[in-house]
């Protein structure tokens, strides 16, 4: 997975941009992206080659609204050249699971477990 994205040039976002989980909001519909807050003024970029699929055996959908993903998220990214980061970790935090994995080691993390089998 990949993030593009323009972060403003600033020493913020340089300081920002070293460090490893990143606070970020990953919203999906048809399209998936994160925002970050902690930039100046607050940025949004989205993700290119992503699977809905895979995404969703680490990541449970929400009912109802424009997004069947809105989640608090860490993040870690390792840039590619200017405006493309790949993603070499994110976590998507849910109330009923806590944190859940969804790339890590520039992967998918293995899928999560978020039901009985009964």
């Amino acid at each position: 997975m990949k993030l593009n994205i323009a972060f403003p040039e600033n020493m913020k976002t340089e300081q920002l941009l070293m460090q490893e989980r990143i606070p970020c909001v990953c919203k999906i519909s048809k399209n998936f992206e994160i925002s970050f807050s902690d930039t100046i003024p607050e940025t949004t970029g989205t993700v290119s080659e992503w699977d809905r699929r895979e995404l969703e055996l680490r990541a449970i959908a929400g009912a109802g609204g424009e997004y069947t993903h809105y989640a608090n998220s860490l993040i870690t990214l390792v840039a590619i050249e200017p405006g493309i980061y790949k993603i070499a970790s994110l976590e998507f935090f849910y109330v009923n699971f806590g944190w859940c994995a969804v790339i890590s080691n520039g992967e998918y993390a293995q899928p999560g477990d978020f039901w009985d089998e009964e």
